[in-house]
């Protein structure tokens, strides 16, 4: 899961409560509004920077649409976790988001690296969208 872990400017980041597509969405993944201009889940890997983060564990309904959400911010940095080993990964480098919005994948992407406590999966890496 992504979690904002630190502001430039010492802001916390509003709360936005857009509908979403029924499913269930877990605190810290990141979302993407499809066609129909509702959040749904990210479901491939995605190399550009996604608009969303989703703020609770919850499930959405047709009755219940409403998911409360954060803008990625610039001025934040976030941490996640490695869903694979990237023997390579150092400072500087930019990372894909996983399939499902929860972790940082290889690849060319806009997570850059600013620190990480390693590179094996599962290890945290910490970054900001570039």
């Amino acid at each position: 899961m992504f979690l904002p872990h630190k502001s430039d400017n010492g802001a916390v980041l509003p709360w936005e409560y857009p509908e979403a597509v029924p499913g269930i969405y877990k605190a810290g993944q990141l979302v993407v509004v499809n066609a129909a201009g509702m959040i749904a889940p990210i479901t491939a890997l995605l190399a550009t920077t996604p608009p969303y983060l989703c703020m609770a564990d919850l499930e959405v309904t047709a009755d219940e649409p409403i998911l409360p959400v954060t803008r990625i911010s610039k001025e934040h940095i976030y941490e996640t976790t490695l869903n694979e080993d990237i023997e390579t990964l150092a400072v500087g480098m930019k990372l894909r988001v996983s399939n499902g919005g929860l972790f940082a994948h290889s690849g060319a992407g806009t997570f850059e690296v600013v620190s990480l406590d390693g590179t094996a999966e599962g290890d945290a890496v910490r970054g900001r969208w570039a």
